[in-house]
């Protein structure tokens, strides 16, 4: 792995700015780097994971397919980088992050539900640090769209729904409404 990072490294180096292929350079980069970070726990890696994913958004077009992608990418490890050391900064730039990745990805695309279920789980996370009523809005929102977008047969389905139920169960500790619970509950 560590050659290769060098490699990657090099690549990148030797690629103009304005190259079409620097950012899937990055890109891949950012990867090797995330890879090596979940198997180091080596938070330098995570860092310059993100920089490279950032760098790597930065050179791809708005309209470009694969944006979204990299928009999750950076998303999960800014969440990453929050589960490590608790900065709220983190976990607000992850969510940022990852709303970007859902707005940037068709309503029909099957990656969104991946993308909304990333985004409900770090707005959970706020949510449950915080306390924000916002969020836990934000968090039951993002589960529903989720659902909304999952086939029936779909093999997570069930997951989301429990998650969705666990989220309308706390709006109904919070504020007292039985139709939240009784939602909870379906």
């Amino acid at each position: 792995m560590e050659a290769a990072i060098a490699r990657l490294e090099a690549a990148v180096e030797a690629t103009p700015g304005d190259d079409p292929a620097r950012a899937v350079r990055l890109k891949i980069l950012g990867i090797h780097l995330s890879n090596r970070y979940e198997r180091t726990r080596n938070i330098q890696d995570l860092r310059a994971a993100i920089a490279r994913l950032e760098a790597a958004v930065g050179a791809t077009p708005e309209d470009h397919p694969g944006r979204s992608g990299l928009l999750n990418s950076i998303g999960n490890r800014l969440g990453n980088r929050y589960e490590m050391t608790g900065d709220l900064q983190d976990l607000g730039a992850a969510i940022d992050r990852l709303e970007e990745a859902v707005g940037a990805t068709p309503e029909d695309h099957a990656d969104r539900v991946v993308w909304l279920n990333n985004l409900r789980d770090y707005l959970g996370n706020r949510y449950e640090r915080t306390g924000n009523m916002q969020d836990l809005e934000a968090v039951i929102a993002r589960s529903t769209a989720a659902v909304d977008v999952t086939p029936v047969d779909y093999p997570g389905r069930a997951a989301l729904l429990n998650n969705l139920g666990i989220r309308l169960g706390n709006r109904y500790q919070r504020a007292g409404n039985l139709q939240d619970l009784d939602a909870a509950i379906t």
